[in-house]
C-alpha cells in the first residue's frame, strides 16, 4: 500500500500547485475501487489541501475552498512574504491533522446527530453577519452584489457545464485579483511566520472547528466556514491561518463522516462512496494523514521555493498577462465558449464588488443564495 500512498502524494502535489486543476476532477474519472485506490485518491485530496496556497499566493488564482484567501495570500506575496504564505498553508494544515484526529471521539458522537437543513441556519446567520459588517449606503452595496453573485449561482445550477464553479470562483475572485493587482514581484525566501506561536495555535484549533462544522453540513462548505473566520480574524496572517486550516480539517473529518454515516462531503468521497470503508482501512487512512501531513511539511517549501525562483524571473506584468490567458484556456478546455461566458460574467460581478469599495466575501452569494433559497 506504500506505492499508492506515495503515488497519491505525489499526485495531490502536481494538482496542488497548479491552477484549475482539482483532485475532485481526477476522481471523477476513477472506476473500480480497491483499498488501494481509495488509499491514493484520500492522500491525493489531503496534499493538494497543504499546496493549494501556491497558485493562490504566487499567481492570484483561487482553489476550490481557498477563494477567499487568495487576495490576502497575493496581498502577501507581493509584500515579499510569498514563502511565508506557504509555511503558513503547510503548518496550519499539519495542526489542522492533528485537531482533526484529536477531535475524533467526539466528532463520532456529533456526526450522527445531523438532521438535514440545519447547515441553512448557519448560511442566513453568515448572510446577517455580511450585511452588518457595513456602514451606510454600503450596506445596500453589499446587499446588491450578494444578490447579484447569489443570481449567478442559481443560474449556474441549470447550466451544461462541466466546471460550473471553476469558472465562476476564478471569475469572481481570481480575475479581479489579477486585473487588479498593478505592478509588483512575486519575490520573498523567508519563511519565518511572523505571528507569535501561541496566536497561530489559537487560530489553527478555530479553523479545524470551523472546517469540522463544514464537514458535517453539507450547506456550509468550508468556503463559508473560511468566510465567518473573516470576524474573528484581525490581520491577514490570522485569517490565512484559519482558512487553511479549515480546508484540511474539513477534508479529514469529512472522511469520518463518510466511516460514521455514509455521507459524502467532497469530490473524491463522493467518487468513492461505493466502497464498504472497514474499521481497520479507516484506522489505516487516519495513520496515512499523519504521514501526509509530516512528509508535505517535509519537502513542501522546498517545492515552494523552486517555483519562486522561476516566477520571481518573469515580468509581473507579463505574468499578469499568461496568467489570464491560462484561465481563459482552461474555461474554453473545460466548456467552451459558454465556460468563458460564465468566466467572464463571474468577473463583472468580483469587479463590481470592489468598485462599489464592498468586501469581495460578498460574492459567496454564488454558493448562499441557492442555499438559502432551497435550491
Amino acid at each position: 500500500m506504500l506505492g499508492e500512498l506515495l503515488l497519491g502524494i505525489a499526485g495531490g502535489s502536481v494538482t496542488g500547485i497548479t491552477p484549475g486543476i482539482h483532485t475532485n476532477t481526477l476522481s471523477s474519472l476513477v472506476r473500480g475501487v480497491d483499498f488501494g485506490v481509495f488509499l491514493m485518491l484520500y492522500a491525493m485530496g489531503l496534499t493538494h489541501t497543504f499546496l493549494d496556497a501556491v497558485p493562490s499566493a504566487f499567481l492570484g488564482v483561487p482553489d476550490e475552498g481557498t477563494e477567499l484567501a487568495v487576495l490576502p495570500a497575493h496581498r502577501l506575496a507581493l509584500k515579499g512574504r510569498a514563502l511565508e504564505v506557504v509555511a503558513i498553508a503547510l503548518r496550519a494544515s499539519l495542526m489542522a491533522v492533528l485537531f482533526s484526529l484529536a477531535f475524533l471521539p467526539l466528532y463520532a458522537l456529533i456526526a450522527p446527530l445531523y438532521r438535514q437543513g440545519m447547515g441553512r441556519y448557519l448560511v442566513f446567520l453568515l448572510f446577517f453577519l455580511l450585511v452588518a459588517t457595513e456602514r451606510g449606503v454600503k450596506r445596500l452595496a453589499a446587499v446588491t452584489v450578494f444578490l447579484l453573485s447569489g443570481a449567478f449561482g442559481i443560474l449556474l445550477e441549470g447550466l451544461p457545464l462541466k466546471q460550473a464553479y471553476y469558472h465562476a470562483f476564478a471569475g469572481l475572485f481570481g480575475v479581479p485579483t489579477i486585473v487588479l493587482s498593478g505592478e509588483g514581484r512575486i519575490e520573498g525566501n523567508d519563511t519565518e511566520i511572523l505571528m507569535p506561536r501561541a496566536r497561530f495555535v489559537v487560530y489553527s484549533f478555530l479553523g479545524t472547528l470551523l472546517g469540522g462544522a463544514a464537514s458535517l453540513f453539507p450547506a456550509f462548505t468550508s468556503s463559508q466556514a473560511a468566510m465567518l473566520a473573516t470576524f474573528f480574524s484581525r490581520d491577514e496572517r490570522a485569517f490565512l491561518t484559519v482558512a487553511f486550516s479549515v480546508n484540511t480539517s474539513n477534508f479529514v473529518l469529512s472522511l469520518a463522516n463518510f466511516y460514521l454515516t455514509g455521507r459524502t462531503r467532497n469530490g473524491v468521497l463522493v467518487a468513492l462512496r461505493e466502497y464498504p470503508l472497514a474499521a481497520a482501512e479507516f484506522r489505516a487512512l487516519l495513520v496515512a494523514s499523519l504521514f501526509v501531513a509530516f512528509l508535505v511539511n517535509l519537502y513542501g517549501i522546498h517545492l515552494a521555493r523552486a517555483l519562486l525562483r522561476i516566477i520571481s524571473r518573469l515580468d509581473y506584468r507579463k505574468l499578469n498577462i499568461s496568467t489570464l490567458l491560462m484561465l481563459i484556456f482552461l474555461s474554453l478546455y473545460f466548456d467552451g465558449s459558454l465556460g468563458l461566458l460564465t468566466l467572464l460574467t463571474g468577473s463583472l460581478i468580483g469587479l463590481s464588488a470592489v468598485k462599489l469599495g464592498v468586501k469581495r466575501t460578498n460574492c459567496m452569494g454564488v454558493l448562499m443564495l441557492p442555499i438559502m433559497l432551497g435550491k
